[in-house]
């Protein structure tokens, strides 16, 4: 039986990079689905070893980015692993490349309309038996949709209420909520540096803008002095220090108080 393994709370990332192999790879189309903590592999194995089961945007084998910090994701990692076995039908290699690198830029150009839901719909039309099932497939992505922009608005709320201060990377936030979105929204908003501590689980998040070129590297060493018990992972591209989250929930939450970490943002 042959297996695709990706990470927990399944992202655009990981969903497209199986998609690809499901899609194109001959023999995988009825490939069972296994999710593992981001990071780690099928029953702890060496990744790549068994020729059977494929890793996908995790456990550092070759379709997952998180070795490095190069510009690139699963789904280009897989796209171009297809390409290069002449796996792909000729008429379709340039409509794949379009969608993979939009994957892979957000910020592309006027193709990410073709991500909204109305476009969406549009394609799902000469797939569907039937008009029920659109709307059905559409009633559950409204949901999804509705639940963002009520994370959206209560982490505006949850922003208020933060606390503001300097750093060494600029003006700095400090949260404690259990909405994602709201450590999003403030990097977006222009803060230059935003902790986020979720006061269900302890676990906390520690991000800088993409613009700032300061790592967070020398935070990370200062942490791991003063934390004996809390496992914290450091992300290549030195701009993101997490101690657990929904993709990896087996890390132990810090033992560190949010003002202890701010503490240490503020000194390093």
């Amino acid at each position: 039986m042959k297996t695709i393994v990706t990470h927990l709370s399944p992202d655009l990332d990981s969903i497209a990079s199986v998609w690809l192999i499901k899609k194109f790879l001959p023999s995988w189309s009825q490939a069972k689905i296994e999710f593992v903590p981001a990071g780690t592999t099928l029953d702890q194995k060496t990744v790549d070893s068994n020729p059977n089961i494929i890793h996908l945007d995790t456990g550092l084998g070759r379709f997952d980015h998180h070795q490095n910090d190069k510009d690139t994701c699963a789904t280009q990692l897989v796209y171009q692993h297809l390409l290069q076995q002449n796996r792909l039908p000729t008429k379709l290699i340039k409509p794949l490349t379009r969608l993979t690198d939009l994957i892979n830029e957000i910020e592309a150009e006027a193709d990410r309309y073709d991500l909204m839901l109305y476009q969406i719909i549009e394609g799902l039309k000469p797939k569907a038996e039937n008009e029920l099932e659109i709307y059905e497939i559409t009633f559950k992505l409204l949901d999804g949709v509705l639940q963002i922009f009520s994370n959206k608005i209560n982490a505006e709320e949850e922003i208020k209420k933060g606390f503001i201060f300097q750093s060494h990377w600029g003006k700095s936030l400090a949260l404690e909520t259990k909405n994602e979105e709201a450590s999003k929204l403030a990097l977006k908003m222009g803060f230059s540096l935003v902790i986020r501590r979720d006061p269900e689980k302890g676990r906390m998040r520690i991000k800088i803008h993409p613009l700032i070129q300061l790592s967070l590297d020398k935070l990370h060493q200062e942490i791991l002095k003063l934390d004996k018990k809390g496992h914290w992972y450091f992300h290549p591209s030195g701009r993101l220090l997490l101690n657990g989250s929904s993709k990896n929930p087996t890390l132990t939450p810090t033992s560190l108080s949010l003002n202890k970490i701010i503490e240490i943002v503020k000194r390093v």
